[in-house]
């Protein structure tokens, strides 16, 4: 193998160079997408256009209102031309983008008015000083996301092969990091979504069925008023009771979405019980087993202290049980149980509340039931920790 020239070893170290500037850019734009900062595809053609040195850089993607045609979202160099749509079929652009293959024109301002001309267009004058053109495709996987452009003026050096081998790696790598990104948004969108979701759950459990509950009691209490006014008055003093723990819950909510809950388990539960002695009229009784407070997610937390209210809410509307008993369990499972010695769940009664408490527990990969007992109702929740 011979020695190599000055020509030659110049040469290499440009490609060198310029191999190591797309890769940095690369770098860079990833790093920025994943980072959400600034506009997607207008970083990608600002970081493309200085890399090359090119005085016009420009994305294309499909438009969606009008099958067929692109849309140039950035245009850096000729911003004027931002907005401008050309077909698909019959324009360079569009043949990169319908076949997922990088191509390199001599002289764009040429072939712009020629392909676009074809297509019953006409290209815009300060196209015709544009030269070599390098258009790749913004391509992840199988998807074509849209295309890359960049032009050089026509007293400007040609690009070659080895440029359209960067670029079109540089565009992959973008196009990965622009997939990414997009996904990643959807799913935080998805998480707002089931925040609103639980958020609408808990009011459910928290105010709409007390409330409900209150006004059916407010509404029996004035039927009895003229025959039985210390009755009414009794059933007033319930309703009003019912609406101050309400209001006291809803506070809870509130705070919470706030200031996430610091408390342990066993702290939070006994909070609960003792908001529910105005409309129960007595105190439940709490026993715990094992490492509650130590060994449960604040996601089973967050859905098993709205299960236990809603229980104990059920029993005071429901059940005029004079007892309740209510155990936790923390090991392989988290385990609620609520026993009283009511009458049992009416017949034909409202089960929303019921649904809630079993989506609450399905949505954790665990079981929900409630069964009859001699006297009273059994309720049991159970969701897995490990």
């Amino acid at each position: 193998m011979g020695q190599k020239t000055p020509d030659e070893y110049a040469r290499l170290l440009d490609e060198s160079r310029r191999r190591e500037a797309w890769l940095r850019a690369s770098n860079e734009i990833t790093a920025a997408l994943l980072a959400g900062n600034g506009s997607d595809l207008e970083l990608i053609t600002s970081h493309a256009r200085k890399v090359a040195g090119a005085p016009l850089a420009a994305i294309a993607v499909a438009d969606e209102a009008h099958p067929g045609t692109l849309v140039f979202h950035v245009v850096e160099g000729a911003e004027h031309l931002t907005g401008t749509s050309i077909t698909i079929e019959g324009t360079a652009s569009g043949l990169v983008f319908a076949s997922g293959e990088a191509l390199l024109i001599d002289n764009y301002g040429d072939a712009a008015a020629t392909f676009q001309g074809d297509s019953g267009s006409v290209a815009p004058s300060d196209l015709k000083g544009l030269g070599s053109a390098a258009i790749v495709p913004l391509k992840a996987g199988e998807d074509v996301l849209g295309v890359l452009l960049l032009c050089r003026l026509r007293d400007e050096p040609l690009f070659g092969q080895s440029d359209l081998d960067l670029l079109e790696n540089f565009a992959a790598h973008a196009a990965l990091a622009l997939q990414y990104a997009a996904a990643r948004a959807d799913q935080q969108r998805l998480v707002v979504l089931e925040d609103r979701d639980r958020i609408a759950r808990d009011l459910h459990d928290l105010v709409i069925q007390r409330i409900f509950a209150t006004g059916m009691a407010l509404e029996a209490a004035a039927a009895v008023i003229p025959a039985d006014p210390a009755n009414a008055t009794d059933r007033i003093r319930l309703a009003v009771d019912d609406l101050d723990m309400t209001i006291q819950e809803i506070r809870t909510t509130v705070f919470a979405l706030q200031h996430p809950p610091t408390e342990g388990l066993r702290s939070l539960v006994l909070q609960a019980v003792e908001a529910a002695v105005p409309v129960l009229g007595f105190k439940a009784s709490v026993r715990f087993r094992g490492p509650v407070d130590t060994s449960v997610p604040s996601d089973a937390v967050e859905q098993i202290l709205p299960v236990l209210r809603e229980a104990l809410s059920n029993v005071a509307r429901h059940a005029r049980a004079t007892t309740v008993a209510i155990e936790i369990t923390a090991g392989d499972e988290l385990s609620l149980r609520v026993t009283d010695n009511g009458v049992g769940i009416p017949k034909g009664g409202r089960r929303s509340g019921l649904s809630n408490m079993a989506f609450r527990a399905r949505r954790l990969g665990g079981t929900f039931s409630v069964t009859p007992t001699n006297p009273g109702t059994a309720l049991h929740w159970c969701v897995p920790l490990r």
